[in-house]
């Protein structure tokens, strides 16, 4: 009996400490610059600011703005998740938990 009420311990611990990781995320932010576009984003993969400094050269090129934009906002979501991955992983040892890691 001791040893299950140690793991539901150590269960709603890393329950606490994922659940803080989680809010820390939400203030951490990721910034990712592409030439004339700039994306903001939270650990928590929320758009919090897009800048663009165009040119008129690049008015011209729609195609390029468009795929720039979305370049950078994959980019930005990517490195999201990889920060929320290290972050957790000092929860779960490692471990490899589907949902959260």
């Amino acid at each position: 009996m001791l040893d299950q009420a140690k793991l539901i311990k150590q269960a709603w611990d890393m329950k606490r400490q994922m659940d803080k990781i989680q809010k820390e995320a939400g203030k951490k932010e990721i910034v990712i610059n592409r030439g004339f576009v700039t994306i903001t984003i939270t650990g928590m993969q929320q758009v919090r600011d897009v800048k663009l400094a165009l040119t008129a050269d690049d008015l011209g090129n729609l195609k390029k703005v468009e795929q720039t934009v979305k370049d950078a906002i994959n980019q930005a979501i990517s490195d999201s998740q990889e920060m929320m991955k290290k972050d957790l992983a000092a929860v779960t040892g490692g471990m490899n938990i589907p949902g959260l890691t």
